[in-house]
């Protein structure tokens, strides 16, 4: 009885890895290839930046927090493996609603795509989660260019804002683009 029950939890566990191996969906173009990969360090990325809004705004909306988070697991391939997690807490007065626009980019400094960041709306102390599926990104560029996003249009308490008087909070465990590099045909500068 017990290696027939040992038997049937090793087949639950191969399939239960072959289900996770098999997920995909997220950004970018282009298949994970089957080579390993490695958990992506937390300690890398930017902690606790504050990203101000239009110099405009006299009396910005302050404790709104944007937290991505992208880990792997190691061993399956790539698109399999990887997954960003975004969340947006409301520790301010006001409801909000907005969405910020990150660009990611791989180890050789290339393009894999854009993300959306959307918060839904929030009241104040609510917070909001999305779990997506992506490709393994190393460097990032906050897109302050989007004209329907973040720092350019949002809601506050209802009403249509732009600029936007939210003050971001940022954390991520990914780190800036250097300026160094190139981005989509013209020079790539950490906008944030």
């Amino acid at each position: 009885m017990s290696r027939l029950l040992v038997s049937c939890l090793v087949c639950l566990l191969s399939l239960g890895g072959t289900a996770l191996a098999s997920g995909g969906g997220g950004e970018g173009g282009g298949e994970g290839g089957g080579k390993p990969m490695a958990v992506i360090d937390s300690s890398t990325g930017v902690h606790n930046m504050v990203l101000k809004p239009a110099e405009s705004i006299s009396e910005p909306v302050t404790g709104v927090r944007l937290n991505i988070t992208q880990f792997s697991y190691p061993g399956v391939p790539e698109r399999a493996a990887c997954r960003t997690v975004i969340r947006v807490e409301n520790d301010s007065t006001h409801k909000v609603a907005f969405y910020s626009l990150v660009r990611t980019f791989d180890a050789a400094k290339s393009a894999l795509g854009t993300w959306m960041t959307p918060s839904g709306e929030l009241g104040p102390g609510q917070s909001g989660e999305r779990l997506y599926s992506c490709k393994l990104a190393r460097y990032m560029v906050l897109d302050r260019g989007a004209a329907g996003g973040w720092p350019n249009s949002c809601q506050v308490d209802g009403e249509e804002r732009s600029p936007c008087p939210i003050q971001l909070i940022l954390d991520v465990n990914i780190d800036f683009l250097p300026t160094d590099a190139k981005s989509d045909g013209g020079k790539a500068t950490p906008k944030h």
